[in-house]
């Protein structure tokens, strides 16, 4: 890898599902010191559990490694994508990677915008990651974290419109992810940035700055534009700038009771944040029963989805795959 006293990554984006992680990455990767990978990768945590014992140490089968990172559907969305994947002889590089912060790195940088620069800073968005900050800050000690933070109702109602998911296991999954996330910013000691999603809408310009300054990166005018739609669904769906109405849109779409619920889910874990509740008085957490009913129906609606968009074959994969890499032991 290039060595550089400059920081080159890994940047990680995380936070909950429709919160603007999409958007963000877009917006960085405008940067030409900034290349993110796409699709998001969700395989690091899973393959380092399988295959690792020590975060600075990589020996590993690579026959059974690669077999494993090929069914992951980081690797079923990059083939569908049309992206030059990593076959096994591309994996034979891996041998010279010293840790598992270099393995990574060689795959996640392959899987970059082409023709980017051997040293701009890599790295991944994938929102669940922010469940996984004590293991992404072990296994890559020069890590930086930027965790966006959106409305949870709004969160809730995107989610509902994008996926037909459930709007209170939506907002505890908010809770969850925010709550999570900000007790576990201490593993980076400063190396972790918030941005709130509002911010980010009504001033782009200011909040693209504070990150260039927080990765240590000169800022680029052309980072508050997109070169292509960040979204295919969803309001944003298509859009290629920065829709700032794209906010407060719950006051639309929710009716009181849905509303009042929300809060109450997210009430404990939205204090310090700009989200104050409108009905809420207390917190009033989904009772377990009702929680796995929802993420029954939710898992099954995804599952339908995938199959239907891309196939038996492939749809059957990514949710295998997607099984598998959310085992994880939480508090």
């Amino acid at each position: 890898m290039p060595q550089t006293d400059a920081f080159q990554g890994p940047l990680f984006i995380v936070g909950s599902p429709r919160s603007g992680t999409k958007l963000l990455r877009e917006l960085l990767n405008r940067n030409p010191g900034i290349n993110l990978c796409n699709p998001e990768s969700h395989f690091i945590p899973y393959l380092y559990r399988s295959f690792g014992t020590d975060p600075g140490v990589f020996s590993v089968d690579l026959d059974r490694f690669f077999a494993a990172f090929d069914r992951m559907p980081f690797q079923i969305f990059s083939r569908r994508m049309g992206k030059p994947v990593m076959g096994r002889a591309e994996f034979e590089a891996l041998r010279d990677a010293r840790s598992w912060a270099e393995a990574f790195e060689m795959i996640l940088r392959h899987y970059g915008e082409p023709g980017a620069s051997a040293t701009a800073i890599w790295g991944d968005k994938t929102p669940s990651y922010v469940l996984d900050l004590p293991l992404l800050a072990e296994i890559f000690p020069a890590a930086r974290v930027i965790h966006i933070i959106r409305d949870p109702r709004d969160v809730a109602v995107s989610a509902r419109n994008a996926w037909r998911h459930n709007l209170l296991r939506s907002a505890n999954k908010w809770t969850r992810n925010v709550s999570i996330g900000r007790r576990d910013s201490a593993c980076f000691d400063g190396r972790f940035m918030e941005i709130f999603y509002e911010d980010l809408l009504r001033h782009p310009k200011a909040e693209l700055q504070r990150a260039c300054t927080f990765l240590d990166v000169a800022y680029a005018s052309k980072m508050t534009s997109l070169i292509r739609p960040s979204e295919n669904i969803g309001r944003a769906a298509g859009k290629r700038y920065i829709d700032p109405a794209n906010l407060g849109r719950f006051r639309e779409r929710l009716n009181a009771q849905e509303q009042r619920r929300i809060e109450e889910i997210v009430f404990d874990a939205a204090q310090g944040t700009p989200y104050r509740p409108e009905y809420a008085t207390r917190h009033l957490p989904l009772t377990p029963l009702r929680l796995g009913m929802c993420a029954a129906l939710d898992g099954g609606r995804s599952a339908v989805r995938y199959v239907r968009k891309k196939g038996l074959l492939d749809g059957i994969g990514i949710n295998i795959g997607n099984r598998l890499q959310k085992r994880r032991k939480l508090p």
